[in-house]
């Protein structure tokens, strides 16, 4: 979250389209980065029942709250100061959520040694699914056209 802050803060002061479409890039990455690994804290820290329950619930009603609040948000401040002003509260936001999740957050538990979680990943499976999704965007974007424009 302190990554994605200071990301969206450097967007802000972008000078040129190029650098503005990396920092986006790297905003994407800092959220698909965000998302799985606090899945598997949940379901680590709780055990099944009634909590666990509430946490998913929690975590799933936070999509499209925090959807509502940073479109709402960022309209609003884009109105009266600009276009650039929206990352400007998106800055905000991140901030103010890694705040509350270093607060908030449990320490999870170590469960075993790294060099045995090293040997147990699957960096096949890993290298397969990227190569699959790289080639599937390069198929869906290179394909041939048969009306292009005039």
């Amino acid at each position: 979250m302190a990554f994605l802050s200071l990301i969206s803060f450097i967007t802000f002061w972008t000078p040129n389209p190029l650098s503005m479409n990396v920092l986006c890039g790297f905003l994407g990455l800092g959220t698909a980065a965000v998302s799985p690994p606090a899945i598997g804290a949940l379901f680590a820290i709780y055990p099944e029942g009634k909590r666990r329950n509430k946490a998913t619930g929690a975590l799933g009603s936070g999509n499209p709250v925090g959807f509502i609040l940073g479109s709402m948000s960022s309209g609003l401040s884009t109105k009266i100061y600009g276009w650039r002003s929206s990352f400007i509260v998106i800055c905000i936001f991140f901030f103010i959520m890694a705040l509350l999740s270093s607060w908030t957050m449990p320490i999870l538990p170590p469960r075993g040694s790294k060099k045995t979680e090293f040997k147990q990943f699957d960096w096949w499976g890993t290298l397969f699914v990227i190569t699959g999704m790289a080639l599937l965007c390069a198929g869906l974007t290179l394909v041939y056209n048969p009306f292009p424009a005039i």
